[in-house]
C-alpha cells in the first residue's frame, strides 16, 4: 500500500514520540513505586526496631501487661494493622487487637520459625502478601536482642544453639509488625494518573508542534510533485514556486531549467510528429483502398467458384436426371404390372421384384431432388391455414407405430408456397423419423409471433456432433448410407426463397430441433 511522505514522517514522528513517552511514563511510574514502597519498608521496620530496643526489658522479666500496652500503642502508627511479640521460642506473649479473622488465621499459620538462618545473623526479615479480603500487606521480622549477660540468660544461650549468641549479644524474642499497603497504592495510582494525564498532554503537544513542523517541510515538496504531475500530463508551461531559500528552492529551481529544456525537445518532437502523422493518414488512406480493393477481389472470387460450382453441378444433375428419367418410369411401369399380373411361384422371385420396384422409387426421388436442386426456385405464394399444411406434410410421411407425432399449432394463415413448404417440411419430418430407429416422439409446432412465423419440428433421436451439425446444409454431404445430400440443401434454399431462415439445434443422445422462421406475409 502506497504511504505518502506526510504520513511516513508523521508516523516516524508518533511512533518516537508515543514510545518515548510510554517509556519514560512506565520508568517514572516504576520509580515512584519503588521509593514509595522502600520508604514504607523503612518505616515499618524502624517501628519495629523501636518496640524490640524499647521493650527489652520487659521482654527480659517476662512483663506481658507492659509489652501488650507497646504492641497496642504500635496501632496507632499510620497504616499498622498488627504487632506481635514472641519470645525466643516463637511464643506469642503479646498482640495489638486484631479484628480481622482473615488475618488472625494468617497470624497463626504463619509463625516465625526460629530456626531462620536471618535470626541467627540478628538482622530483620520482611516480605510482602496478599490476603482476599485485607489486600496487599507487608510485615517485618525483628529480632530483639538481650546485651544482659547475666548467667541464667548466658546459660538459655548455650542451651539454645539455634539462635546463636556472641558478643553483641543474645536474641530473647521477635516483634512482628504487619501494615496495609492501601494507602501506596492509592498514591501509586494517583501518581500514575497524574504521569499519564502529562504524559497525554506531551505527546498532543508534540504531535502538534511535529505537525506544524512537517506541514513546512512537505509545502516545497508539494509544489514540486504538483511540478511534475503538471509535466507527466504535459503542462511543459507551468514553473515550481520559489517560496523557501534553502536546498528544496534550489531543487524548484533545478526542475523549472528541466521543465523548460524537455518544453524545447518536446516542440520539436510535436513538429516531427506532424509530419509523420500526415504521411500516416495518406498510408492509411492507399492502405485501406488495398484492402477494400483486395476484400472485394477475394469475395468476386469465392463468388466465381461458388457460381461456376453450383452451376456445374445443377448442369450435371439436370442432364442425368433427363436422361435416367424415362429408363425409370419404365422400370417402374414394368414392376407394377409384374407385381399386378404376374403369378410368382416363387418366393424369392417375388421379394427381388420388390426390392426391384422400391429400388426404382429411391433412384426417382434422388433424380427428383437432383431435379429440384437445378431448376431455379419459382415460388407460387398463396394464404393457407398452417394447420391445415402441417396436416397435410405430416400425411405424406410414412410413421412407424413406435414413433408418435405431437401437434401445438395454432389457427392461422401463412403466406407461402405450398407445395415446396410441404416439401421441405417432409423432408425434415422424414430425417427425424429416420434418426428414431428405436422410436420416440415428434414434436411439431407452429406459432404467429408480432413479426414472423415459427415452424419448430423437434426429434428426440440419436443427436448430431458439432462437426456434423456445421455442415448439415451443405450440398452433398450426408451422414446417411443411401442418399446423395440434397434434402436439406433443397430445404434451406427454399426456406430463403421465402425470405426465411432455418437453424439447428443438436445434441448427441438427446435429439435434433430445427426451426424455420418466416415473415408473416
Amino acid at each position: 500500500m502506497r504511504m505518502s511522505l506526510k504520513v511516513k514522517l508523521i508516523t516516524i514522528v508518533i511512533a518516537i514520540v508515543v514510545s518515548t513517552a510510554l517509556t519514560l511514563t512506565v520508568f517514572f511510574i516504576y520509580t515512584q513505586k519503588d521509593i514509595l514502597k522502600k520508604n514504607l519498608e523503612k518505616r515499618t521496620e524502624d517501628i519495629a526496631k523501636r518496640i524490640a530496643n524499647n521493650n527489652e526489658f520487659y521482654m527480659s522479666n517476662e512483663q506481658k501487661d507492659d509489652l501488650d500496652v507497646a504492641a497496642k500503642n504500635t496501632l496507632l502508627e499510620e497504616d499498622v494493622i498488627y504487632a506481635v511479640i514472641y519470645d525466643r521460642n516463637a511464643v506469642q506473649l503479646a498482640e495489638a487487637h486484631i479484628t480481622n479473622a482473615e488475618i488472625k488465621d494468617y497470624l497463626i499459620d504463619n509463625k516465625p520459625d526460629i530456626t531462620d538462618p536471618v535470626f541467627w545473623k540478628k538482622e530483620p526479615r520482611s516480605s510482602f502478601f496478599k490476603l482476599r479480603n485485607a489486600g496487599d500487606m507487608f510485615e517485618v521480622f525483628v529480632p530483639m536482642i538481650s546485651y544482659d549477660r547475666s548467667p541464667e540468660i548466658a546459660g538459655a544461650s548455650l542451651a539454645n544453639d539455634s539462635l546463636g549468641s556472641d558478643d553483641r549479644g543474645d536474641i530473647i524474642g521477635i516483634v512482628r509488625v504487619g501494615v496495609t499497603m492501601d494507602k501506596l497504592n492509592k498514591q501509586v495510582e494517583s501518581v500514575s494518573k497524574n504521569v499519564v494525564l502529562l504524559t497525554v498532554i506531551v505527546v498532543l503537544g508534540s504531535l502538534i508542534i511535529s505537525f506544524f513542523f512537517i506541514r513546512v517541510i512537505m509545502n516545497p515538496i508539494r509544489e514540486l510533485v504538483v511540478g511534475t504531475k503538471k509535466l507527466s500530463s504535459g503542462d511543459l508551461s507551468y514553473r515550481v514556486p520559489l517560496i523557501s531559500n534553502d536546498e528544496l528552492s534550489d531543487l524548484a529551481s533545478s526542475f523549472n531549467m528541466m521543465a523548460q529544456d524537455i518544453k524545447g525537445y518536446v516542440d520539436e518532437l510535436n513538429r516531427e510528429k506532424q509530419d509523420l502523422m500526415r504521411l500516416k493518414v495518406v498510408l492509411e488512406q492507399r492502405s485501406g483502398e488495398l484492402e477494400e480493393t483486395l476484400e472485394k477481389m477475394q469475395s468476386i472470387q469465392e463468388e466465381l467458384v461458388r457460381s461456376e460450382k453450383f452451376a456445374t453441378i445443377g448442369r450435371l444433375a439436370s442432364s442425368v436426371a433427363h436422361e435416367l428419367r424415362n429408363p425409370m418410369a419404365s422400370l417402374k411401369n414394368i414392376s407394377y404390372y409384374l407385381s399386378k399380373t404376374g403369378n410368382f411361384q416363387d418366393e424369392k422371385a417375388k421379394k427381388m421384384l420388390d426390392m426391384l420396384s422400391s429400388d426404382v422409387s429411391r433412384a426417382n426421388k434422388i433424380i427428383t431432388d437432383l431435379l429440384d436442386f437445378s431448376r431455379a426456385k419459382k415460388l407460387n405464394k398463396i394464404n393457407i391455414m398452417a394447420d391445415d399444411f402441417i396436416d397435410k406434410a405430416v400425411s405424406n410421411v410414412t410413421i412407424p407405430p413406435n414413433i408418435k407425432i405431437e401437434k401445438q399449432v395454432g389457427r392461422f394463415s401463412i403466406f407461402m408456397d405450398p407445395d415446396k413448404m410441404t416439401q421441405v417440411l417432409i423432408n425434415i419430418i422424414s430425417n427425424a423419423r429416420d434418426a428414431m430407429s428405436g422410436g420416440g416422439s415428434i414434436k411439431i409446432s407452429a406459432e404467429r409471433r408480432r413479426s414472423s412465423v415459427e415452424i419448430k419440428v423437434a426429434d428426440d433421436g440419436a443427436g448430431m456432433d458439432k462437426k456434423t451439425l456445421d455442415h448439415i446444409f451443405d450440398p452433398l454431404f450426408t451422414t446417411k448410407l443411401k442418399g446423395i445430400g440434397l434434402g436439406l440443401s433443397i430445404v434451406k434454399e427454399i426456406v430463403e426463397a421465402h425470405f426465411g431462415t432455418i437453424t439447428a439445434q443438436s445434441e448427441q443422445g438427446k435429439g435434433t430441433e430445427f426451426t424455420i422462421t418466416l415473415p408473416p406475409e
